[in-house]
């Protein structure tokens, strides 16, 4: 071998060497659940799809964007983890595509192409996309299969609200978004009532439902889209009625989880109600929220019991 090619060989082993140490650099370990690991790529991979969701988040100091990207990630590999021990995953599920399409009504897109030029900015792609909202749904029949026999709906008192709204010309609707916590061990309710208050002073209301909001809909900001005035409960409604838009209502307390919501924006609409089809949308809320608290019950329940360590 002569001079020349022991050179060329030489300096190939030396960038496989720097490659190698590169790319273990940029694989940092930084988690591990159970016996799964989350590594820099994950989090990074998941403050990009929270961005996606949420643009707003840019604006957050980049520790705190980290801190939520661990959380997120964490919840999303425990619900993997307890979904597979009853199904394989299925991207090809149809309940993917309506819930891709209420996707793209949120970020005003018109079909898919745009969707995916869109998410391309944040080095994601479709199948990326269609991976979270598998695990979001498939978690949510979990919990439907565990809890359903306990939701309890006064469907007589839905009628009646229905009713009521028949008789009138137009309807009040509410845009609507929510941060939903927990008491914690380690800080008074006031304190931390008073910490998530500065933090909407600050970061803004969706930005403060990221860091703090128990609830799933955290990842897009604590949006709940538009909801019927006479849909809400009756405690939720006495919260907002001396709201106005952009307004946001002091902590409601309701089984044990509290909840700040805030009126985007409000209209009013003609009423036309199909009062079949106006009582199964209401027991399609009302059912949700009840399962919204199971959701968080059991998942607790199951984070408890999993190791989690940081590295």
């Amino acid at each position: 071998m002569n001079v020349l090619n022991r050179s060329i060989i030489s300096i190939c082993i030396f960038f496989s060497f720097i490659n190698i140490c590169y790319s273990k650099i940029q694989l940092k370990i930084i988690m591990k659940v159970d016996n799964e690991i989350i590594t820099s790529h994950d989090i990074e991979k998941e403050i990009n799809y929270l961005k996606a969701l949420n643009p707003r988040l840019s604006q957050i100091d980049k520790n705190e964007l980290i801190m939520i990207a661990k959380k997120s990630s964490i919840k999303e590999f425990i619900k993997k983890k307890e979904i597979l021990k009853y199904k394989e995953l299925n991207l090809q599920n149809p309940q993917i595509d309506d819930v891709l399409n209420s996707f793209m009504q949120n970020l005003n897109f018109e079909n898919e192409n745009q969707l995916e030029n869109y998410i391309k900015n944040f080095n994601l792609t479709i199948e990326d996309l269609k991976r979270k909202i598998e695990i979001e749904n498939e978690w949510k029949n979990l919990i439907y299969s565990r809890y359903k026999q306990i939701v309890k709906i006064d469907k007589d008192n839905l009628i009646e609200k229905i009713e009521r709204a028949s008789k009138k010309k137009f309807l009040e609707e509410y845009n609507l978004s929510e941060i939903v916590f927990t008491r914690k061990k380690d800080i008074s309710l006031d304190d931390l009532i008073e910490k998530i208050n500065e933090s909407i002073e600050v970061n803004g209301f969706e930005n403060t439902a990221n860091l703090y909001s128990i609830s799933d809909s955290s990842k897009i900001g604590g949006k709940l889209g538009w909801i019927k005035k006479n849909a809400l409960s009756n405690e939720i409604g006495n919260k907002l009625k001396n709201l106005k838009e952009n307004d946001y209502s002091s902590p409601l307390e309701i089984n044990n989880n509290f909840f700040i919501f805030k009126i985007n924006k409000t209209r009013k609409v003609q009423v036309q109600i199909d009062k079949k089809k106006e009582l199964e949308k209401m027991i399609l809320i009302e059912t949700s929220r009840q399962l919204d608290k199971f959701s968080n019950i059991f998942y607790n329940k199951i984070k408890l019991n999993s190791k989690i360590s940081e590295f």
